[in-house]
């Protein structure tokens, strides 16, 4: 199924995103981070329609649906910082995580609905993700105040981007996917600079920031960007399963550059995770 495989390439570049923002948002304030990855976004959308092939539309449809779905993007963003900067990670990422069960769900009602099998699987994969994030160590008393406001942000983050792959995904977006984008790009950048210009500090943003927050403006673009894609082909919630699996990509690149160690639990959600889409992309 083309579908799962777009979800996965689209979560290894949010997990990429997300590994970066473990950088930035306690250094830069979320206003400046996401104006800033928003600018680059665009600024990347741009170079790479002058070398695709898609032509321009100003289709009145067109141009709603990817405000729309943009600025719907652009607050589950907001939300996903928000709940990584109050913490604990291992609580908000699972919750975010779990957008995909909305996404079948809307399926459900708007178009034919998931076989039982394939709600199974979905709900595995969560709950694979779920083992492999919440059995991360971390000390729990430190957030212990502030749970309830990471799980509200969480749930609001969640929402915002099963809505927003939804509205993407929509039929008339097909063949003008980059220009839909950088619709959706653009018209973030300008909704944040028009209500929120006081709190942008771009002069105060050191160097080594602006770089990371260019990595994740192109990161964070290119994921969305072929998720919109995805809508070309017949089960597209499908790919909000696996593209779900980027909170799982953020652990191993943990691992990998911390030379952390995977707990036995943790080896478990993998296996749930990538064994659950496995059959799922088979069926």
């Amino acid at each position: 199924m083309i579908e799962i495989g777009i979800g996965f390439i689209a979560a290894i570049f949010w997990g990429i995103h997300d590994f970066l923002v473990r950088f930035i948002v306690k250094n830069v304030n979320i206003i400046t981070a996401l104006i800033c990855t928003n600018i680059f976004g665009a600024l990347f959308l741009l170079f790479f329609f002058f070398f695709s092939t898609q032509g321009i539309s100003f289709e009145k449809k067109i141009i709603v649906f990817s405000i729309i779905y943009g600025l719907l993007f652009l607050s589950a963003t907001y939300c996903l910082y928000k709940a990584f900067d109050l913490g604990p990670v291992f609580v908000a990422a699972p919750i975010i995580c779990s957008y995909p069960i909305l996404s079948l769900f809307y399926a459900s009602i708007l178009n034919n609905s998931p076989a039982l099998y394939q709600w199974i699987l979905s709900i595995t994969v969560i709950l694979g993700i779920f083992l492999t994030i919440y059995s991360k160590s971390e000390n729990y008393k430190t957030f212990k105040l502030k749970i309830s406001k990471t799980i509200f942000w969480s749930i609001g983050s969640a929402i915002f981007f099963s809505l927003s792959f939804q509205l993407g995904q929509h039929p008339i977006i097909n063949s003008f996917e980059v220009l839909s984008n950088l619709f959706a790009r653009v018209s973030s950048v300008i909704v944040l600079g028009a209500l929120f210009f006081y709190k942008i500090n771009v002069k105060l943003i050191n160097l080594n920031y602006i770089f990371i927050l260019m990595l994740m403006g192109v990161a964070d673009t290119f994921a969305l960007l072929i998720m919109v894609y995805s809508g070309n082909f017949e089960e597209p919630e499908f790919s909000s399963v696996s593209a779900s699996t980027f909170g799982l990509i953020t652990i191993l690149l943990v691992c990998f550059f911390y030379k952390e160690k995977l707990s036995r639990i943790q080896i478990l959600g993998i296996f749930l995770v990538f064994s659950s889409v496995a059959i799922l992309s088979f069926g």
